[in-house]
């Protein structure tokens, strides 16, 4: 057991240089995480993981300067200070002023895979003593372990706009498989089929017709390796609870709790609600996009919940791709590929269903059972080919845990990121009786869609219905490092010097 002066020192001089680097930040002072939007975008990570593995390459930094000899960063951290390197001016400027040099980045010659496997391992020992606990090692792979593979999204088949309502694309689909089922009688090219008796082709239909339900409907999971980077922040998880209302919610009581917005009092019980009036006494301080938005949607009197709620629209959009991309949220303007495989498969069997239906008509082969067996591909059609629900297995799994810890937000007071987290996933309930937000909960508490869509149409000077919803948008839109947990690129930084 070390002495508690050997700990002291180093963790007293991290915790002084990591102060520095957080005060000058990673970004310009007017766009609040843009650094960290642009790693989850450049990535396909969510933005609570790049937020995560932002915060470890300020640590990286920290270890450049303190650890004393060569540093090597985890594959992830490398790519927050690859992306770092690209904004030239701010890194030099960042480097001069934390620092008082330039940090230079080395990469990792042929052959010196041993030697970069041992100044990460040097890395993570020198990590604990800096900060007292070992790096996290989602962010941080063992040595000899490889960093969880960056998550691969399908795209599947995009729906086309006109089908993307109710049971179109099933109904052009059936039709599509009943006129295929008609030209490939009239072609003869199944005749060969007529050999095959009616309960061997009975039975190889049913069998088939029940793969292929199972291979569309069964929900899947992508491996541990994507999921071990599946992390929210509030306003990612508020998107999948609610959409862009709910994150007008939780920006706004986000502000109202900072004093940015004051609490507008509890409305009388016929007049109109009032806007929810600005402090204009203090600085503004956004530290979310979300918040800027939502301040933005400001006028004189104030903020009104549906302009909020119009103004977070683009931004809904954004966070909603992202988590697309990571494999977090289900694009609902396409099917994804076991599903599109599926109905791909149905469609054709149905086509050979149908020619022998057809052939069968008016002869006196019986097609009663192939004709139920036809109904129920029909209904598998259906089912595979509908709109997906946005929140699918790998959100639910993430969501889950965020639920039962807000939950626990009724009893207590809740307070920053838990207070967001609260609104975002459980709404105007984690605000409960709280007198820091008097009235508040009534003036968020979504209104009915209709009564949104004409009241932003009011504010947004008639934009039509098509800009006016408070709902968030029903249609969606690297290099690896090196292998063995370490970066191929280490630092050959030493301390920082030039």
């Amino acid at each position: 057991m070390p002495d508690q002066q050997d700990i002291d020192p180093p963790r007293a001089e991290a915790a002084e240089l990591l102060a520095r680097i957080e005060a000058f930040g990673l970004d310009a002072a007017h766009e609040p995480l843009a650094f960290e939007t642009r790693l989850a975008d450049d990535q396909g990570w969510t933005l609570g993981y790049a937020l995560a593995v932002a915060e470890e390459y300020r640590r990286f930094l920290v270890l450049t300067q303190v650890a004393g000899h060569a540093v090597s960063p985890s594959p992830d951290v490398d790519e927050a200070w690859h992306l770092h390197l690209t904004r030239t001016m701010h890194y030099e400027a960042f480097c001069n002023a934390v620092f008082g040099r330039f940090l230079h980045h080395e990469p990792a010659r042929p052959g010196e895979g041993a030697r970069h496997q041992d100044m990460y391992r040097r890395t993570l020992e020198s990590y604990r003593r800096a900060f007292g606990a070992s790096a996290p090692p989602v962010l941080w792979p063992s040595p000899g372990r490889s960093a969880p593979p960056k998550a691969t999204a399908g795209s599947g088949w995009r729906v086309p706009p006109l089908l993307r309502r109710g049971h179109r694309l099933a109904i052009v689909a059936v039709l599509g498989a009943v006129v295929a089922g008609h030209l490939l009688l009239s072609a003869g090219w199944l005749d060969a089929l007529q050999a095959v008796g009616p309960f061997a082709f009975l039975g190889f239909a049913l069998a088939a017709t029940a793969a292929l339900g199972w291979a569309g409907l069964r929900r899947t999971v992508s491996p541990n390796g994507s999921a071990a980077r599946d992390r929210l922040e509030p306003y990612e998880a508020a998107w999948l609870s609610g959409g862009a209302e709910r994150m007008a919610m939780t920006a706004i009581v986000a502000l109202t709790e900072r004093g940015v917005l004051l609490p507008p009092g509890k409305p009388s019980e016929r007049g109109a609600r009032p806007p929810i009036p600005v402090n204009r006494t203090v600085e503004p301080r956004c530290v979310h996009p979300a918040e800027v938005a939502c301040l933005r949607a400001a006028a004189e009197d104030g903020i009104r919940f549906t302009a909020a709620c119009l103004a977070m629209r683009p931004l809904a959009e954004q966070v909603e791709y992202r988590l697309i991309a990571a494999g977090i949220a289900s694009d609902l303007a396409a099917l994804p590929p076991s599903r599109s495989r599926a109905l791909l498969g149905l469609l054709v069997l149905l086509a050979v269903e149908f020619e022998r239906i057809f052939h069968a008509v008016g002869t006196a082969h019986p097609v009663g059972f192939l004709g139920i067996v036809s109904l129920i591909g029909i209904g598998l059609v259906v089912l595979v080919s509908q709109r997906l629900r946005r929140a699918n297995a790998r959100s639910e799994r993430v969501l889950r845990p965020l639920r039962l810890a807000a939950g626990k937000y009724r009893k207590t007071t809740p307070t920053g990121q838990a207070l967001a987290f609260g609104v975002a996933l459980i709404g105007g309930t984690a605000m409960a009786d709280d007198l820091r937000f008097d009235g508040l909960k009534q003036q968020v508490n979504a209104m009915p869609l209709a009564t949104a869509r004409r009241r932003g149409a009011q504010a947004a000077g008639g934009c039509g219905s098509s800009c006016s919803s408070c709902s968030s948008s029903d249609t969606g839109s690297s290099c690896s490092s090196g292998d063995g947990g370490g970066s191929s690129c280490g630092s050959g930084c030493g301390g920082g010097g030039d």
